[in-house]
């Protein structure tokens, strides 16, 4: 993929400044959550070379003809163009297939965004947010460094190894338990409102039991990928109450 990004948004300039920004606080956040300082010395390289990234007003000169484009989707490409309203320039994206703090960070700061329409630049076509999604699918994120010991914490009814998502679940459970026991989870039901109905319909779930990965998507009603998204969407915002 080439060495500089660009995401095409509906989001208003002054908006999308207030998300990057509170992005990279929350990258930050789970970061120094997941890693001892000692692992952090360790990733340093890594976390140094994440690429820069630039919020910016879209150029008045730039068409859609200057785009390669998805001829199957070129209409909705174009429709969706026309109506963005500001972008992010990504700079110097280290090799996706060495950095899996980059493609962690992608993938959080998308998961802000119902769409996105993509430039990878070259004679790349161009993507929306779905496709670009399935790309860093290929590529390790950051739970890919982190010991199996620690991602067996919760107990389950099954014998298989626990994943990545059991690690979320674990975390959100546990500010569950740090909001109980400090007497603020009438706070969260306040604020609830604010989330989207998926996040909160997967926070009334787990407040009412312990269950684990099949469990709770089964009860939840969600898609694999909506579920991994509220889970991580419902994670950030306990942790800021």
């Amino acid at each position: 993929m080439s060495r500089a990004h660009y995401f095409y948004l509906l989001t208003p300039l002054k908006e999308l400044e207030r998300i990057v920004e509170a992005h990279q606080l929350d990258f930050e956040e789970l970061i120094n959550d997941t890693f001892s300082e000692s692992e952090l010395v360790r990733f340093e390289g890594l976390l140094d070379s994440i690429a820069a990234i630039f919020v910016q007003p879209i150029i008045s000169e730039l068409t859609f003809e200057d785009f390669y484009v998805n001829e199957a989707e070129a209409l909705k490409q174009r429709s969706f163009f026309v109506e963005c309203r500001s972008s992010i320039c990504i700079e110097n994206i280290p090799d996706f297939q060495n950095n899996p703090f980059q493609i962690t960070y992608l993938n959080e700061l998308l998961r802000n965004f119902d769409e996105v329409l993509i430039d990878t630049g070259g004679v790349n076509e161009l993507v929306f947010k779905k496709d670009y999604l399935e790309e860093l699918k290929k590529h390790k994120n950051i739970f890919s460094l982190i010991p199996e010991a620690q991602t067996r914490p919760i107990e389950t009814n099954s014998t298989r190894p626990v994943d990545p998502i059991d690690f979320l679940i674990l975390d959100v459970y546990k500010e569950l338990d740090r909001l109980s026991l400090s007497g603020l989870l009438d706070a969260v039901m306040e604020k609830l409102e604010g989330l989207p109905e998926k996040s909160r319909k997967t926070f009334q779930v787990m407040n009412q039991e312990r269950l684990d990965a099949s469990q709770l998507l089964r009860k939840s009603g969600l898609n694999a990928k909506d579920f991994d998204d509220n889970l991580e969407r419902l994670k950030f915002f306990l942790k800021k109450i």
